[in-house]
Order: structure tokens, then C-alpha cells, then sequence
């Protein structure tokens, strides 16, 4: 599996640049500071963009995203998780729901994504009501949310007008998308390069709070014998669950104390050097990194606010508008 390192050791130069911009996550900034774009909703973009075309839009998602919660809790953290992908190629999109050959799906990075039927079968509801009206990117952008709620996230107001993207490109996903053993200044970068700053990558970092990775993914961190990255007995846990059947498919919960639960048990397991990925673990030992740590450790609710504020923000990140993208009729192909 090829990692995002290739794309982050060229955006880690720019940490160089952007330092001296860093957001409101404590480091200085100067005076004229701006918030980067994706602090505000781009131009096309409204709460009420659906006021008249299709007023039960955001009831239509919700109710969708509730039955399928109530029949698989753990399509939140797969929402949660393609939300994320798409985000990372490109912008949101929806260019992770295109079923092409060579498109992003098809990708070594996507391999364990879930929650495209979910989403095209909430296009086809939408459909029947409003055709050619609501994007495939303000369907995955809601019912993200709307899952997220389902497990107990804060609630966030989103802004809707986004537009879906024609291009896909399997290449780009194992290019951009980060695979759990990049450096923390790799990772800085990667979230700086998007508008996004150290919090928002700490926070959102969070959401592997629940869901589960491949042994694929952890046993890099296995090979390296480091007692004071992690704990002992969580490494002989890990090496048993992950000597047995093939890497690519065998699976191990992210967070192995509270694995059902949106809580804040995935920093806490970093202090306790149970962190799963190497990515997540290195968080904890960086200065920049650390101190959000351990406030997320200290303050539950706190998380799950802040989970919810650079999740309202990562929706924002390089959206198509107006004329720069199109509503496509599904949402696993373009329109023709």
C-alpha cells in the first residue's frame, strides 16, 4: 500500500512558509492576520440554498442517515471516514463516490471506505423529489453530519451550494491521502495546505475514536519495538490479533477501550501509549501537537465542540460553486 508521503515531504517545505501564520491554536501570529477562506463560507454558498428548490433536503438526508444508524451504528465512522477522503483529494467534491475504472474508489488509500450505497440511495430519494438539484457533495456533507450527531457530536449549521466534481483520479487518492505513518510535520503540513491549522488536525484526529483500521496499517508501528511509544501489553495485543490471516483485511478497533463510543478515550490512550496508528501515538510526543492532546484528554465536551467547529470548516475546503462543477443525476458517475 503506497502511503501519502510522496505528496507530504513536498508540502512539509511549506511549513517553513505558513508558520508564521499559524491560526488561533497558540503560536503567534502577526497583526494584519486573516482566517484563511475556509473560515467562510465560499461565494455560492447559503444556509437556505435549498429554501425553495427542495426545502426537505436536510430532512430527507436525516431521516435516511437515522435508519441506516438504527440497522449499523458504525456507518458514522464510515461517513465520517469517506467524508474525509474526499475532503483530502481535491476538496469536497464528491469526487470518492465516482464508480469508474481508475477513479479514487478504486484506490489503494479507499480500500476500506463505506457508505456509497447509503449516499446514492439518498441522491435517489432526492431525485424523485427535486431532480437535478441537490449535489452529491451537499449529500455527503450532510449526512457526515447528521451521523455524526447520531453518536453524539455537537451540532454544526452548514452552508449548502457546493457543486460535484468531473474529475477522479485513482493516482491522486494514494498521492493525498494520509495512511497513518506520516510525521507529524508531514501531517501539519498536509492540514496547513488545506487552510486547516494543528488544532483541526488534532481534533480530527479524534474521530478514530471509533471505527477500525487494518493490521495492514499498524504493523509498521509493530516492527519498531518502541517501549516508550507503546505500552507493553497493547503491543502483545496487537502482534497476536494481527499475526493471524491476511493484513489487508484483518481488522482492529481504533480505539480499544471505547470502540462504540464518540468520546474523547482516543487521547486518553495515547497517554496511556495505546494509540493504534504511529501518526496518532506521535501526536502526544510533539511540541506542537501535544498540549491539544492532553486538553482533549482533560475536557470531553470540549472535543466533541471543537470535533463539530473543524468539521463545519473541512466542508468548506476547495468547494466547487456555480458554474466550476455540476449536480450529477447519480452520484457514482458524472452526467454525459
Amino acid at each position: 500500500m503506497r502511503t501519502a508521503l510522496s505528496l507530504l515531504s513536498f508540502l512539509a517545505v511549506s511549513v517553513l512558509i505558513l508558520a508564521p501564520m499559524a491560526m488561533a491554536d497558540g503560536y503567534s501570529q502577526p497583526q494584519d492576520y486573516q482566517p484563511p477562506a475556509y473560515r467562510k463560507p465560499a461565494d455560492g454558498l447559503a444556509a437556505g440554498y435549498y429554501g425553495e428548490s427542495c426545502p426537505d433536503m436536510e430532512g430527507i438526508v436525516q431521516r435516511a442517515v437515522k435508519k441506516a444508524f438504527a440497522a449499523d451504528y458504525t456507518i458514522a465512522a464510515g461517513l465520517i471516514c469517506l467524508f474525509f477522503h474526499d475532503f483530502a483529494v481535491g476538496g469536497c467534491d464528491a469526487s470518492i463516490l465516482i464508480d469508474a475504472p481508475g477513479s479514487e474508489k478504486y484506490a489503494a488509500a479507499s480500500k476500506t471506505l463505506r457508505g456509497f450505497e447509503l449516499i446514492e440511495a439518498i441522491k435517489t430519494e432526492l431525485e424523485a423529489k427535486c431532480p437535478k438539484t441537490v449535489s452529491c457533495a451537499d449529500i455527503l456533507t450532510a449526512a457526515t453530519r447528521d451521523a455524526s450527531r447520531e453518536v453524539g457530536v455537537s451540532y454544526w449549521p452548514l452552508v449548502y451550494g457546493r457543486k460535484d466534481g468531473r474529475q477522479s483520479r485513482k493516482e491522486a487518492a494514494d498521492k493525498y491521502v494520509p495512511m497513518g505513518r506520516e510525521s507529524v510535520t508531514d501531517l501539519v503540513a498536509f492540514f496547513e495546505s488545506k487552510g486547516l491549522n494543528v488544532r483541526d488536525l488534532v481534533v480530527l484526529s479524534g474521530a478514530h475514536t471509533i471505527g477500525k483500521a487494518s493490521c495492514a496499517a499498524v504493523k509498521p508501528r509493530l516492527c519498531k519495538n518502541k517501549p516508550e511509544t507503546l505500552d507493553g501489553k497493547y503491543g502483545d495485543f496487537l502482534r497476536r490479533k494481527c499475526r493471524r490471516g491476511d493484513a489487508e483485511h484483518e481488522r482492529v478497533e481504533l480505539d480499544g477501550v471505547t470502540p462504540t463510543a464518540f468520546d474523547n478515550g482516543y487521547y486518553k490512550n495515547l497517554e496511556r501509549r495505546m494509540g493504534l496508528l504511529e501518526t496518532d501515538q506521535k501526536m502526544l510526543h510533539d511540541s506542537r501537537t501535544r498540549s491539544f492532546v492532553q486538553e482533549m484528554a482533560r475536557e470531553p465536551e470540549e472535543f466533541k465542540r471543537q470535533f463539530a467547529e473543524s468539521m463545519r470548516w473541512l466542508g468548506n475546503v476547495q468547494v466547487l460553486t456555480g458554474s466550476e462543477g455540476e449536480v450529477r443525476s447519480k452520484c457514482s458517475a458524472v452526467n454525459y
